[in-house]
């Protein structure tokens, strides 16, 4: 067997032991994996809807619809689970891998791919976030797959190559519209390599073939959105609202930011302080100003703040939340892969030897340790506090829920679990609230009521599954009581349901205590974390 399919298998295995273990259950699911579950489930099955809200793709949800068709029609063959919408996130992994062993190999060597393949599979953020289902991952490889091609064409300058860099962004942006970013890069390849021969018919095709395809999911979804969702009045008033979903920032904090990422993410937080520094993301932004090939130093590092410019420009929680950085992990990749290669170089110069090209590799051992610990055993995150613990909990409160509801009637669960609702209608507590007219910080702006396609007031609902409990050693947890109670609004919504006396229905023969310093109207299961209340008009 050649060099070159050694590489692969020892690629592919690689992979497999660190991204294959454990995939239900570890990380735990996080809200907003249940919110994407719900977003393709429902377009699968043709509902553009969230939970008891419609769905147009601008607001209040701005996602483009791609990804959740794809991920959609994954869950349809294979069932309604999170480790379906899962295991498609880390099958992307590993077309990232050989997208980077692709490029790798085109700018050195086998031996560079490999490494720069390699340095992506063994982050353990990489691990995480590809594991949780989102839009992000799929969105981020395909904008690498778009800058390999660009690579490519600032080489050969074929036409083809640029085609396909368009149609890779534009599925990038039909994923995720941070990927816009992508657009300008590419046409700024085209006009780059064309410019000094600008008078000529072949630079203006490829100028215009770059543009049009970078912008052809743009303008699909466009012609589709005012031909079937109210028109360009209607497009305007979703725009507005959706741009007010974020402040305007001025330049200097977007780069303060981007800067903050780079070189001051903590990799874990203890007694709610950040600890130690997350040096892959060091070594990846040394790498790319610092890039082997000298003549792709400035692309790679335009096309990474391109991607990066609308997520730093919306929000500053990157290094806590870490998803939106997906978008751009892959790219950063090629800086780590970059670095090792130089400082490998350098070391052969100061040895006055030359060093094997895989001896770079040794290092990537420092994060594979910890990765591996993680995927074996479970991958514990800063946002654990957000996420479920208790997966047989949930599955048991929710088999409990379906086998007492059917279509018609309401429920309210954590976002976490919506997808293990099969029949009823479902919301949150925190939509509750807007709903009535009575605006919370769930939304920086407020949902029209135009936008619920039922009637979800809590004082609908049959039963409300409720994430509130507190372990043996006193600690709480669980979504509704770290967040849903300090959302405006929620808190008051179940001291009502307790002055109206919902009882306890499952887990049966359970400790249920209401503690007098949380208003005496918010229970708390003892020992556990989900608890289901009935609505007492129900009650046969």
């Amino acid at each position: 067997m050649t060099r070159e399919r050694w590489i692969m298998v020892a690629l592919i295995a690689l992979w497999a032991l660190l991204y294959l273990p454990n995939l239900r259950t570890s990380p735990n699911w996080y809200g907003d994996e249940g919110e994407w579950m719900e977003k393709c489930w429902q377009l699968a099955n043709g509902h553009a809807r969230i939970g008891p809200v419609a769905n147009d793709f601008v607001y209040p949800y701005p996602y483009p619809p791609l990804y959740m068709w794809a991920n959609g029609a994954l869950l349809r063959i294979f069932g309604n689970d999170v480790v379906v919408g899962r295991a498609f996130g880390v099958v992307t992994a590993l077309a990232a891998a050989f997208v980077l062993y692709w490029i790798g190999r085109q700018l050195k060597d086998e031996w560079f791919g490999a490494l720069c393949a390699a340095a992506l599979l063994v982050y353990e953020n990489a691990d995480v976030n590809f594991r949780w289902v989102r839009s992000h991952p799929l969105t981020g490889t395909l904008a690498l797959a778009a800058a390999g091609f660009c690579i490519r064409y600032l080489r050969e300058k074929q036409l083809r190559d640029l085609a396909w860099a368009g149609i890779l962004t534009t599925l990038a942006t039909g994923c995720n519209y941070y990927a816009v970013g992508m657009i300008p890069g590419v046409i700024a390849v085209a006009v780059w390599v064309n410019w000094r021969r600008w008078r000529e018919w072949p630079a203006w095709r490829d100028v215009g073939v770059a543009t049009l395809t970078t912008g052809a999911f743009g303008l699909i979804l466009l012609g589709w959105y005012l031909a079937t969702q109210g028109g360009v009045d209607h497009l305007r008033e979703q725009v507005r609202l959706m741009m007010g979903m974020t402040d305007s920032t001025p330049f200097g904090t977007i780069l303060t930011r981007i800067g903050k990422f780079l070189f001051d993410t903590p990799t874990a937080i203890v007694a709610g302080k950040p600890t130690s520094k997350d040096w892959w993301l060091v070594a990846a932004a040394i790498g790319l100003v610092a890039f082997p090939e000298k003549k792709l130093r400035v692309w790679l590092v335009v096309w990474v703040l391109l991607l990066m410019w609308p997520i730093f420009k919306r929000q500053d929680n990157v290094s806590w939340f870490f998803y939106p950085a997906m978008m751009f992990l892959p790219l950063l990749a090629l800086g780590v892969g970059g670095a090792l290669y130089q400082a490998g170089k350098l070391a052969g110069l100061a040895l006055k030897k030359e060093l094997p090209g895989y001896l770079p590799a040794v290092v990537l051992v420092i994060w594979f340790v910890p990765t591996l610990n993680g995927a074996t055993g479970h991958f514990n995150t800063m946002i654990d506090g957000f996420a479920q613990h208790s997966i047989p909990e949930a599955e048991a409160a929710l088999e409990f829920v379906n086998a007492n509801t059917t279509a018609k009637d309401f429920v309210l669960v954590p976002k976490q679990i919506y997808w293990l609702v099969k029949d009823a209608r479902k919301s949150m507590i925190s939509h509750c609230g807007p709903y009535a007219g009575r605006p919370n910080g769930t939304w920086p702006v407020p949902i029209p009521r135009s936008v619920y396609w039922f009637d979800c007031r809590w004082e609908e609902a049959k039963y409300v599954v409720l994430a509130s409990g507190v372990d043996s050693q006193g600690q709480g947890r669980g979504i509704d009581l770290v967040y849903t109670m300090n959302v405006s609004g929620g808190r008051e919504i179940l001291a009502k349901m307790t002055a109206e006396r919902w009882p306890v229905v499952f887990p049966p023969n359970a400790q249920v205590v209401y503690p007098p310093q949380l208003g005496g109207g918010w229970p708390l299961i003892v020992g556990g974390e989900y608890l289901v209340l009935a609505n007492p008009r129900f009650a046969k």
